[in-house]
């Protein structure tokens, strides 16, 4: 460990440059392995909380399947694998949108395992926020 044998004035010379060299190394959200954030999705009558055990199994099953993957290889899969975007305008039932939200144009569908339904929501940065579970599929036209 070079820097502990430095002298503080030199110390803090070498983590300003490593935190230089550091900062210019930019990694695309392609090359990133996705995140899931589940907290809007416990409202109404499509929250993950009011599903089945065996929806809930199978979101579980999706997500650990597409936490092995970079979003670039996420977005190579089939849309039964994968997901798609949707625009907003097609959706027949759609409440309870994020404030944060509210002024985006598309919504992102990620299709669970075996056609038990479909988790439904926004795409940002690296991260899916999970808003509906649509186990009905009627929430907007095929």
């Amino acid at each position: 460990m070079e820097y502990l044998k430095l002298g503080n004035s030199k110390r803090e010379k070498y983590f300003k440059k490593h935190e230089k060299t550091q900062s210019s190394i930019s990694v695309s959200i392609n090359d990133r392995y996705p995140k899931f954030s589940f907290e809007f999705c416990f409202i109404g009558d499509r929250a993950i909380d009011r599903t089945e055990k065996k929806i809930k199994q199978a979101i579980i099953d999706k997500v650990i399947f597409l936490s092995k993957n970079t979003w670039q290889e996420i977005k190579g899969l089939p849309r039964e694998q994968g997901f798609e975007k949707i625009p907003k305008k097609t959706f027949n039932k759609i409440s309870n949108i994020p404030q944060q939200f509210s002024e985006v144009k598309d919504v992102d569908v990620f299709r669970l395992p075996s056609k038990l339904g479909r988790m439904i929501g926004y795409l940002s940065g690296d991260t899916f926020y999970v808003v509906w579970i649509d186990t009905k599929f009627d929430m907007y036209k095929h």
